[in-house]
């Protein structure tokens, strides 16, 4: 790490630990909401919750090929693998700040 990366570091743990409360609680319904409305949209994608359901991608995903190969052709459509991975974030991201905000996640 540089002395300029270490300085930045430094700096923005800095000023995080200077938040008001007022600023923190702002920051946490900020991230609260963004994550309500992002994890929304993707509950309301049929063909990705259709995967999601099936654990497609998983090792407990157990159907022949002809399933596969067709989940498969759709998962690419959606970017499944992508969305999947974004929406695992969101999950984590929603967690963190509850946790830090020291209420449970919803």
């Amino acid at each position: 790490m540089t002395s300029t990366t270490q300085n930045k570091a430094s700096s923005t743990s800095q000023s995080t630990a200077r938040q008001t409360p007022a600023h923190s609680a702002k920051d946490y319904e900020d991230i609260r909401q963004e994550c309500r409305e992002k994890l929304r949209a993707y509950s309301e994608n049929e063909a990705y919750v259709f995967l999601r359901d099936r654990a497609y991608g998983t090792d407990q995903y157990a159907f022949g090929f002809l399933q596969r190969w067709l989940d498969g052709l759709l998962a690419k459509r959606i970017n499944y693998a992508g969305n999947r991975q974004n929406e695992l974030m969101l999950l984590a991201m929603q967690a963190r700040n509850e946790e830090l905000h020291g209420k449970p996640a919803r």
